[in-house]
């Protein structure tokens, strides 16, 4: 036998035990970094706030020298004023001592030169050039262009005199030297003396300061080339009052915890130390708690009861598998023989109960006084008496489910709610299912007065529950009381004789005793005589069949006629409706046929008078509806044509309207709106209109008449009502369409 609930109680606490290490060390770990970021991210607050300082103040102090000289240097104001062929070299050499003197004390800058455009002249801090053929050409030409004077502009390449293909990158600010000529003094910065200057304010090996404009593109940063590309974190950032950049400083990845690596190293030395003495100590306590458990299932193993098992998985059992397979086959075994009882069982009730039902069971013999212990019944304390309940439109209702589970479910519900009412009165009964749809039951009676009394109000209360809480209705029938168990069969009989009388009394009811002496046979002759000329009508599309129909199914009611009797004189109503109906035109065949197959499922399914005779009006009620349509439709055909004809050749009569056509053809004012709307597709008054308006058109084209004769001639007696038919038709009063058409 496998040790494995040893291993699974060294494994049940050991993974919580991991857990709580690693969550611990995980706590640790967080905590140490916070507190890390927490510090970077203040010193570098200050870091950006002493470099955007140190820069402004730089950048300000440059361009505030580029004021003075400007406005208040001589030797500047005179390279405008006089060129240096009038006076000499000794002017641009001064100018150009200026610029050097600006540019030593600015140690930032990388150069300083003059733009004299009305001359074409460039003089820098060593020499004097063209401006034609001056490398930074383009920036002085944009700048001379642009509205972004006295800012420091964006980074920039400028080629480097005499290297060809080389260039620096720099930022440059231009100032109006001269308003006369549109002269310009321009200051240039390398970048790389700006990342020396950043460079001065933070340890570029673990950190970086990293400038931008305010579009986004950068200016300078002291991140070296070999980790541009890799990943870093800023930090704290800010936007310089002054330039209007942006300033960010950040670490580099992998210096940001050089300082909590050695407190994370030794934090998990002690963890591991402290897991491994947990590991130990779980090892020890799980064997010494395993050591009864042990003992214990050995003994239980010894005794267990085994099935034959494949050697390679029998020796794969652990401890529990063991006791599980024995407790497990028990129970398995003792659920299968309950299982097969309580199925005999059922079996053998529902057997010998349909042998009583059928007069086919003797209590007397000794098999049958064997049989009284399965029904619990006390034949002789009573008289025994049967009951019969069936289910409601069973196909569409219990029927219709398609689960088998459920089905079963639903019946087994309706017999244990019958069984609770009448162990609730205390009787004694048996109840048993005779069919899929009928519930049967014996009930054993003392007295008389209790069929008229407590067991009929027993009954009402189980109908009375059905209908509130399942999907479906019952109707109950009780037969006769008879003297001896024997006997029953007569009882059942009278229960399936009052249960045919479902038909005429319709569903979900108790059908007392008495409703067999109200029903009986009677003469049909008359009832025969009925289908025949509802059968008549019906074919004609008359509605006399409807009143007529309605007499048979009340007949039939009152009468008390069985179920069977009343479906075997509708079928003879319908086999006469379908002789009636065989020689109906091809127009009206597939509508037939359809109501014909809808009529046998209503008369196979339905189950009372009341839903036959509603199924059967609604179903011919269609026909009929169909054939008067039909015929209606022949019939007035050729009186359509005439009353078109009639209208085309009296549009001009001012009295022209559908009750002077119904006086003339002696039909109702509707049928004619509606027939000639189903033959033509249009109204009859706006047919009217419509023609009265093209006979006007052509009036007014071919005459030159006035609108009121015109309106009058076309059958209209007013001209208001004619100029508003005839903008609603054409869109346009009959005055302006003339003028359209005449072109004036």
């Amino acid at each position: 036998m496998k040790k494995s609930w040893f291993y699974r109680m060294l494994f049940t606490y050991m993974p919580v035990f991991l857990a709580v290490c690693f969550t611990l060390l995980f706590i640790l770990f967080l905590s140490v970094r916070q507190l890390s970021l927490r510090s970077s991210v203040q010193s570098n607050e200050a870091i950006v706030n002493n470099a955007a300082q140190v820069l402004e103040q730089n950048l300000r102090s440059i361009e505030s020298s580029m004021f003075q000289l400007v406005y208040s240097e001589p030797t500047i104001i005179g390279f405008y004023a006089n060129p240096y062929w009038e006076d000499g070299r000794a002017l641009v050499y001064q100018t150009a001592r200026t610029l050097i003197n600006l540019q030593t004390r600015y140690p930032l800058l990388h150069s300083v030169y003059l733009v004299n455009p009305e001359e074409d002249l460039v003089l820098e801090t060593f020499g004097i050039s063209n401006l034609k053929d001056y490398p930074d050409k383009l920036y002085i030409e944009t700048t001379m262009n642009s509205d972004k004077l006295f800012v420091w502009g964006s980074r920039r390449k400028i080629p480097i005199p005499g290297a060809e293909h080389r260039s620096h990158d720099v930022i440059s600010i231009a100032r109006i030297a001269n308003l006369r000529t549109n002269g310009l003094l321009v200051a240039q910065i390398q970048v790389k003396d700006l990342q020396t200057l950043l460079s001065q304010s933070v340890d570029i090996t673990t950190g970086y300061i990293s400038i931008t404009d305010a579009d986004g593109n950068s200016i300078s940063s002291t991140i070296p080339t070999e980790e541009a590309g890799k990943g870093h974190k800023k930090l704290a950032s800010m936007q310089m009052t002054y330039t209007g950049w942006y300033i960010e400083s950040g670490v580099l990845q992998p210096g940001m915890l050089s300082w909590a690596e050695p407190v994370l190293n030794v934090s998990l030395s002690i963890g591991s130390i402290c897991m491994i003495l947990g590991v130990v100590w779980f090892v020890i306590a799980t064997r010494y708690h395993y050591r009864p458990v042990r003992n214990l299932l050995t003994q239980v193993d010894s005794f267990a009861i085994r099935k034959p098992l494949d050697p390679i998985l029998d020796s794969k059992r652990d401890e529990f598998q063991t006791i599980g397979r024995a407790i497990d086959q028990l129970r398995d075994h003792s659920n299968q023989l309950k299982l097969e009882n309580d199925e005999n069982k059922k079996i053998r009730k529902e057997f010998h109960f349909r042998r009583m039902a059928e007069g086919r069971f003797d209590a007397a013999s000794f098999y049958g006084q064997r049989e009284e212990g399965l029904f619990g019944l006390h034949l002789a304390g009573g008289r025994p008496t049967a009951i019969r309940v069936e289910i409601d439109r069973y196909a569409r209702t219990v029927g219709a489910i398609a689960s088998d589970e459920e089905r079963n479910h639903q019946l087994l519900t309706l017999q244990s709610s019958l069984d609770a009412i009448l162990e609730g009165e205390r009787y004694s009964f048996t109840t048993s299912w005779l069919s899929d749809k009928h519930l049967g039951a014996i009930v054993m009676l003392k007295e008389t007065v209790e069929v008229n009394g407590g067991l009929v109000a027993s009954l009402e209360r189980f109908r009375d529950w059905t209908e509130n809480h399942l999907p479906y209705t019952v109707t109950i029938a009780m037969g006769v009381s008879v003297d001896r168990i024997e006997a029953i069969s007569i009882s059942f009989q009278t229960t399936a004789r009052l249960l045919s009388l479902k038909m005429s009394l319709g569903n979900n009811r108790f059908i007392p005793l008495d409703a067999l002496e109200e029903s009986g046979e009677s003469d049909l002759t008359q009832e025969l005589e009925r289908i025949e000329e509802m059968s008549r009508s019906l074919r004609l599309g008359e509605m006399e069949w409807e009143h007529e129909l309605t007499i048979l199914t009340t007949t039939l009611s009152t009468r008390l006629f069985g179920g069977e009797q009343v479906r075997n004189l509708l079928n003879v109503f319908l086999f006469h409706v379908q002789h009636k109906m065989g020689d109906l035109p091809v127009e009206l065949e597939g509508i037939w046929q359809q109501a014909n197959a809808r009529l046998m499922t209503s008369l196979k399914e339905g189950e009372s008078l009341a839903e036959l005779s509603a199924s059967l009006k609604s179903i011919l009620g269609t026909v009929s509806a169909q054939i008067r349509l039909w015929r209606e439709s022949k019939n007035n055909r050729s009186i359509i044509q005439e009353i078109k004809h009639y209208i085309d050749n009296n549009y001009f009569n001012p009295d022209l309207s559908q009750a002077m056509l119904s006086t003339v053809f002696c039909l109702h004012q509707s049928s004619i709106s509606r027939v000639f709307k189903d033959e033509y597709g249009v109204k009859f008054v706006d047919y009217v209109n419509d023609l009265r308006v093209k006979q006007a058109i052509l009036l007014m084209e071919n005459e030159d008449l006035p609108i009121q004769i015109i309106a009058e001639r076309v059958g209209f007696l007013h001209s208001n009502t004619f100029i508003q038919v005839f903008k609603k038709i054409t869109g346009e009063t009959p005055g302006n369409y003339r003028k359209e058409r005449s072109g004036q």
